[in-house]
């Protein structure tokens, strides 16, 4: 539990990002599932924003990791 509060968030984002293409692709592809068709010129700002949030986030967090509770 303690590695996972370690764990890098942006690098957590871009794994999900890529998995979740991968995956719509694998079952577009090669099973054959009528997907929906995916307007990236929406979709890209919005990941960007994602990671942009996970990062600031998890340097907020890296930053107050020492500091003691309240």
């Amino acid at each position: 539990m303690d590695q996972l509060r370690r764990a890098d968030v942006g690098g957590v984002i871009i794994g999900v990002i890529i998995l979740g293409v991968g995956v719509y692709y694998l079952l577009d592809n090669t099973f054959g599932f009528t997907m929906p068709e995916l307007d990236w010129d929406k979709i890209w700002p919005l990941a960007l924003i994602a990671l942009g949030l996970a990062i600031v986030w998890g340097a907020y967090h890296r930053s107050h990791r020492g500091a003691p509770s309240q």
